[in-house]
């Protein structure tokens, strides 16, 4: 699970300084989340600048490695993946600019379900990433399909909720939200 990060503020200080050098309170409390989220996260630095330096910090959270894949059914842990979510949502609010990868999208889009419902079961029926940028030849990144290569993605997610409601989301890898379909199974049977 990887997120990319420009707390608020420091570009500059990005550029001229180790993180470990910088005196930030917006950097602290994003780093204060991530290791609740995962105490072994590791953090370094991505260069995004082309012809001059843009320097943003990378987070992986290597003990998440998957939250649920296609056709899975979650039935369990689902108030852990919610908090999780909380935790994400504040490193939003303490950044100039954020850009996840497919797993954290998925967990956004949980949290974001469960604004509205009670989340007893959720099944991921279907998933699409659409990549809208390819910077793997730019910065000559050795893993093509990672997201410092591509960094601008719409990950689109259709869930099924409790075995009744059908929801699809796109969530875009700036963490915005857009509700695509939200419709109770029965009538989507009774439409087909």
């Amino acid at each position: 699970m990887k997120i990319i990060i420009l707390p608020k503020d420091i570009s500059e200080d990005l550029l001229n300084y180790d993180i470990s050098e910088i005196n930030s309170n917006e950097l602290d409390i994003i780093l204060t989340e991530l290791k609740e989220i995962d105490n072994s996260v590791e953090i370094s630095t991505v260069n995004f600048g082309r012809g001059a330096d843009w320097i943003l910090i990378l987070a992986t959270l290597s003990s998440i490695t998957s939250i649920i894949s296609l056709g899975d059914k979650l039935e369990k842990g689902i108030d852990g993946w919610i908090k999780i979510g909380k935790r994400i949502s504040k490193i939003f609010h303490n950044s100039d600019k954020v850009y996840i990868d497919e797993d954290v999208a998925k967990i956004m889009a949980i949290s974001h379900i469960s604004k509205n419902y009670d989340i007893k079961s959720i099944k991921l029926i279907d998933n699409h990433t659409t990549f809208l940028v390819d910077f793997s030849n730019w910065f000559k990144r050795e893993n093509k399909q990672d997201l410092t290569s591509k960094p601008f993605n719409i990950y689109n997610f259709t869930f099924e909720l409790n075995s009744e409601r059908t929801i699809s989301l796109s969530v875009k890898s700036n963490g915005e939200i857009i509700e695509i379909l939200d419709i109770e199974i029965e009538t989507l049977n009774n439409i087909l």
